[in-house]
């Protein structure tokens, strides 16, 4: 199930992961004696917005079992604009590294390894004489170049073997941050700075891998963007082309004149075999008014020049972003039967469009005409008209026009999303919309008759009607 990005929201789920792991819990219970068989004395949780659920109910495991075990959390998830405090708030963690954890980790070990009691420090949030304590920020690191190379020892047996789900692939975190501030992005925040690795030692990360790991040949450059820094990754192409190392690699892009023929090309010839771009939208006001500035000339000629390469590219859709219009919706579409000759795939977002903490639309909303901005997935704009049901409605539309020109479908290009009616169930709650919660949580308790959210969430909508029954 973790390979099934489709499923998103069921991670998100309380009840969904009450259960699962009520379900599992001898599964459960077996990794926790692991863990502990192994002598572990601090256990770290990266958590993003899937896992951060399954990590508590572990880490409390964990400390029932053993409280002496320092229970760290980190990630994406951990950052103050998320959950860094009401996770420093749990009993069964013992502090939250925030930002770039590396330095503030390799400062956390050293004082468990020397037997010195935890307290507050830069870089993280951690409870002290009775109170949730922020240490304040930790600088950040300037030079990648500097970072040791990934060890990825206790696995060996794991990637020789070929016991995962693509064994010939690793990652490679390039970069950090982004060359570009969208409204609609924290990414960027959470690395507060753009940094990437110069291409030699890009090259000799991939070269000490291959060198390992002889059945590793392809590579996904996970930082946001493989092509923040041009020479940086032209430097890489150069040097893989020059030592003929034979390996294959993606990563993520954004849209930039440089991305030519020529700099495609070589990049093919480097290995280059897919490349995802963010779009986000059709509408080239849109992006504007998000901050996200290039032309769809400048993207057609991109997604063009890297077809023409043998590049498979693939472009990002966001659906319903703030102040999107039907018209605008519309360019999308238009923009898609366009590129659809120069592309293989579409990542349509199911999340639509979120409204994360931090960003320009949740701190100045009244910018973007939104309301209801605290909640990241239920917001409203354009004075109610683009909504969460709006937004789904969008999608559908957009995938429906997607798999009659072809695109297949996979990265959220669905004729029915798994948890659509889960989330408008949810959401006509949120917005006590009696009949419409019945109606859609009916519909989703087929698809998942066990699950007690849903049927108290049918509970309570069945309730709040009674009254208007009685009357009528």
């Amino acid at each position: 199930m973790w390979e099934d990005k489709d499923y998103y929201s069921f991670w998100e789920s309380e009840s969904s992961v009450r259960r699962l792991v009520a379900e599992n819990e001898a599964l459960v219970d077996s990794f926790v004696e692991r863990i502990l068989a192994a002598g572990t004395r601090v256990a770290g949780f990266s958590t993003h917005t899937t896992s951060f659920r399954v990590s508590l109910e572990l880490a409390r495991r964990l400390k029932r079992r053993d409280p002496s075990v320092l229970v760290l959390f980190g990630g994406p998830q951990c950052s103050r604009a998320q959950a860094g405090r009401p996770f420093a708030e749990e009993p069964c963690v013992d502090a939250v590294i925030i930002g770039e954890g590396e330095l503030t980790l390799t400062e956390v070990l050293r004082r468990a390894r020397d037997g010195k009691p935890l307290e507050p420090m830069p870089g993280l949030l951690m409870r002290h004489q009775g109170v949730v304590v922020d240490g304040g920020d930790r600088g950040v690191i300037t030079d990648l170049d500097r970072l040791p190379l990934p060890d990825y020892s206790d696995f060996d047996a794991a990637i020789r073997g070929g016991l995962y789900a693509d064994p010939e692939r690793l990652e490679i975190l390039d970069s950090r941050g982004c060359v570009r501030t969208c409204h609609f992005c924290s990414e960027w925040q959470f690395w507060r700075s753009f940094r990437a690795m110069s291409g030699e030692r890009m090259f000799a990360e991939a070269s000490a891998q291959v060198l390992r790991y002889p059945r590793v040949n392809r590579f996904y450059f996970i930082g946001s963007l493989v092509n923040g820094s041009i020479g940086s990754l032209e430097r890489f192409c150069d040097l893989v082309i020059a030592s003929d190392l034979r390996i294959r690699w993606q990563g993520q892009a954004i849209v930039n004149p440089a991305m030519d023929d020529r700099l495609l090309g070589k990049m093919a010839r480097a290995g280059c075999e897919w490349l995802g771009f963010g779009i986000e939208s059709g509408s080239e006001d849109l992006r504007a008014r998000m901050n996200k500035k290039f032309t769809n000339e400048n993207a057609f000629a991109t997604l063009r020049a890297a077809h023409r390469a043998g590049i498979r590219a693939q472009i990002n859709v966001m659906f319903g972003l703030p102040t999107e219009t039907r018209r605008d919706f519309e360019e999308t579409l238009r923009f898609l039967a366009r590129v659809r000759p120069h592309i293989e795939t579409v990542l349509a977002s199911q999340s639509f469009a979120v409204i994360d903490k931090g960003t320009a639309p949740h701190a100045h909303p009244e910018r973007f005409g939104v309301s209801d901005q605290d909640h990241h997935l239920y917001w409203t704009s354009n004075e109610g008209e683009n909504d969460y049901a709006e937004r789904s409605r969008r999608y559908e539309e957009f995938c429906r026009v997607a798999i009659a020109l072809g695109v297949p479908e996979v990265s959220g290009v669905l004729r029915e999303k798994p948890d659509k009616w889960r989330l408008l169930g949810e959401h006509a709650l949120y917005r006590r919309d009696w009949r419409g919660a019945v109606r859609a949580l009916r519909r989703a308790l087929r698809r998942e008759p066990g699950d007690e959210g849903l049927r108290a969430g049918l509970a309570r909508a069945r309730e709040e009607l009674r009254p208007a029954a009685a009357a009528a």
